[in-house]
């Protein structure tokens, strides 16, 4: 049964991966409307009664917009630790899993392991997804690199990375002070070259993922930008080539498929 992942939308005003295998559909993350990610789901061939869990990793709304109405027309558990389940406002009528920092509990045919990232909110976590022959890794919010987030990344097939900004378009940007503290904070957000980093050293210890960049900032960053600094960066640390791509922010675009 061969590992997919789906992005359906990515960047800071929304996103949800799909992830599933022949006999099992999760979502990590359910931050667009419920109508566009019905839409996207059933486009990518997934009812969304069919889903067997709705990770989430916080409580921001790019991450759960969608995901309490989602969990209560269609039945689907939002999975998370206790602090973000509380940090979300829903009804006792929507089914909920407690899922500790760390657990790993079993989806059908697939292994989902929580780790923990650094970012302002309750006790926000990237995921490990782990099929019968490949392992996809998450981590869309966090201000720094982690040791947890370092040794995942290292056993990723697919490892989706958060690549938020370029730091001069942040610097010289329209944000006020406090808020581009925040998110070049280590509590705030990775950016391009934080992301590249983390690939070189992928690339230096003989691993070779496939890279989705991630969760992109509409104002401090662009697909091109993002691709290029990874890219550049990559072969001038390493000299190595690796399969990067960027995870587009308002409609289903990447496509992976495991062994």
């Amino acid at each position: 049964m061969a590992l997919e992942a789906l992005s359906l939308a990515s960047g800071s005003s929304g996103n949800a991966i799909l992830v599933k295998d022949d006999t099992t559909a999760i979502l990590i993350d359910a931050g667009i409307g419920i109508r566009k990610l019905t839409a996207a789901l059933r486009y990518r061939g997934v009812d969304p009664s069919e889903l067997s869990a709705i990770l989430i990793t916080h409580e921001h709304s790019d991450h759960i917009t969608g995901a309490v109405r989602t969990a209560h027309r269609y039945g689907v558990p939002l999975v998370a630790n206790a602090p973000t389940l509380q940090a979300i406002r829903h009804s006792e009528n929507v089914p909920t899993q407690v899922m500790d920092v760390g657990e790993c509990i079993a989806f059908g045919g697939m292994q989902v392991r929580s780790f923990r990232v650094s970012h302002d909110a309750a006790c926000p976590v990237g995921y490990t997804i782990c099929g019968c022959k490949s392992t996809i890794t998450s981590v869309t919010d966090t201000g720094m690199l982690l040791p947890e987030i370092q040794e995942e990344a290292a056993n990723a097939d697919l490892l989706i990375l958060e690549s938020n900004y370029d730091e001069e378009m942040l610097i010289e940007g329209p944000y006020p002070y406090f808020l581009k503290y925040r998110i070049k904070s280590e509590n705030g957000h990775l950016s391009n070259d934080a992301a590249a980093g983390l690939i070189i050293d992928l690339a230096e210890s003989g691993r070779t993922p496939s890279v989705w960049l991630a969760h992109l900032s509409k104002t401090n960053n662009s697909p091109s930008i993002a691709l290029a600094t990874a890219q550049h960066l990559l072969w001038a640390y390493s000299g190595e080539h690796l399969n990067i791509s960027v995870a587009l922010r308002d409609i289903p675009s990447l496509h992976w498929i495991g062994n």
